[in-house]
């Protein structure tokens, strides 16, 4: 049967080759040269399902700088193009291994499948009263992230050999790109570099010998890159990531957080001594600390007072105020996005898309939180700081870590349970790991992920 698929996986992907050298030929430039790439992720995804993920992430980000530069629209279509060519490769999958261990079943598939049907009703109400087509495929698109890249996590990630594939790929490629662009002065970001940390501070504390001296190199590398991202949102996200994890702290996390915080603090200062353009960077640190927030806090006031205006179910997807003028900045439009996220919410879809999003987010940290060592802590600290960044941020190619995250911690957590028998996860103690955690390749009592169609239940 696998053998069957390869053929009829090569087949496809030699004819839509075929036709994108059509296209190259009849439309040459970025559409025809789009298009290939869009067969060779697809072709790709189908075979190495737990590469979607990593490449959604890190390459949409490097192929829309690469197409557009600071383009908004390049960025966040290129992010688009890459998982939605990895969601074509899951259906692929479904049709050619029809055998193949199921998708991960979560105590939150329910209230994810929820938030993404309120979203096309959104979406449909949006359009219904007048909205613009393109706000509203805007707005669309950064709440209807969430549970696309959870479920695209529970579908990918099914076992532990997935899950270290996918996150030493991920590890590569953002520690290449944070090497590349560590001594940039004036950058700002940090987000793909702290999503990593809290998982290497486990790898630390769980390994020993060369996979330990790795993870401690890679995670302080990362954590430098935090620290000098001049971005306040992944500031507060990453100050309240390692708070949750020094309050919920067994011996792994202790041991992995002050190997991490010493070599992080050694390999920085070691390079500032070294490098004027690493100082040049730091440099810009204490003028971000002392900024205003500029147009922000004007902006939001315009979405709370859509949102007081409707304050149930908003103004529809894609709502957006225009010719308003905001102090300190000019006469815009304002929305439907809106830099604080939770404001993009309220404004575009009331009261009760705020719980839709948030409900499915804050049921998944329990399990994490049950745990006081492990990938799962891991994730679910990362969670409540990315949910507090979100007072501050809405990042341009949407908040697709409140449903990356959300996934990897019940994916981690590895409550076996029988299906159809929800049952609370059993709380590890202070000095015990839980029974099923899933630990990286060559620490002792490696773990596993549930069963196929177990329940991961809060």
């Amino acid at each position: 049967m696998r053998a069957r698929g390869l053929v009829m996986v090569a087949v496809a992907a030699v004819l839509l080759e075929l036709a994108m050298a059509a296209l190259r030929l009849s439309i040459p430039g970025t559409i025809g040269a789009l298009g290939a790439g869009i067969v060779l992720c697809w072709v790709g995804f189908t075979l190495w399902p737990a590469a979607i993920l990593p490449a959604g992430i890190i390459g949409g980000t490097v192929a829309g700088y690469s197409l557009g530069g600071l383009s908004v629209r390049w960025n966040v279509a290129m992010h688009l193009v890459i998982v939605g060519a990895g969601g074509a490769a899951v259906l692929a999958r479904r049709l050619l291994y029809p055998q193949e261990q199921r998708p991960q079943r979560t105590s939150a598939d329910a209230a994810m499948v929820t938030l993404g049907l309120l979203t096309a009703l959104g979406a449909v109400y949006g359009l219904s009263v007048g909205n613009s087509p393109w706000h509203v495929a805007v707005a669309t698109y950064q709440i209807g992230i969430i549970p696309f890249y959870f479920f695209l996590a529970t579908y990918t990630l099914t076992t532990p050999a997935r899950l270290r594939a996918a996150a030493i790929l991920y590890a590569s490629a953002a520690g290449v790109i944070t090497v590349l662009s560590f001594t940039s002065p004036g950058r700002h970001g940090g987000l793909v570099s702290l999503i990593a940390v809290p998982p290497l501070i486990v790898v630390a504390g769980q390994t020993r010998g060369w996979r330990r001296a790795a993870a401690l190199g890679v995670a302080a590398l990362f954590l430098s890159d935090v620290v000098l991202a001049s971005f306040r949102g992944m500031w507060l996200a990453g100050g309240l990531t390692l708070l949750v994890m020094l309050l919920r702290w067994g011996p792994v996390i202790r041991r992995g957080l002050v190997s991490v915080a010493v070599t992080s603090m050694v390999l920085l200062l070691g390079a500032l001594a070294v490098s004027s353009a690493l100082r040049g960077r730091s440099a810009a640190i204490a003028p971000e600390l002392h900024a205003s927030s500029g147009y922000r806090l004007p902006e939001s006031s315009v979405g709370l007072g859509v949102f007081a205006g409707r304050p149930f179910f908003g103004a529809g997807l894609g709502q957006s105020t225009p010719d308003t003028y905001l102090d300190g900045f000019s006469i815009v439009h304002v929305g439907p996005v809106y830099h604080a996220y939770y404001v993009t919410i309220l404004a575009n879809a009331g009261l009760v898309g705020l719980v839709a999003v948030v409900w499915p987010v804050l049921r998944t940290i329990p399990a994490g939180l049950a745990r006081r060592d492990g990938m799962a802590l891991a994730f679910a600290a990362l969670t409540c700081g990315f949910l507090a960044a979100a007072l501050f941020s809405a990042p341009t190619d949407g908040h697709w870590e409140l449903g990356l995250l959300p996934a990897l911690t019940l994916l981690t957590a590895g409550s076996r349970v029988p299906q159809g028998q929800p049952v609370r996860p059993e709380r590890a103690g202070p000095h015990r790991e839980p029974r099923h955690a899933w630990t990286p390749p060559g620490s002792p009592g490696a773990g596993s992920l549930p069963a196929p169609g177990a329940g991961v239940i809060m």
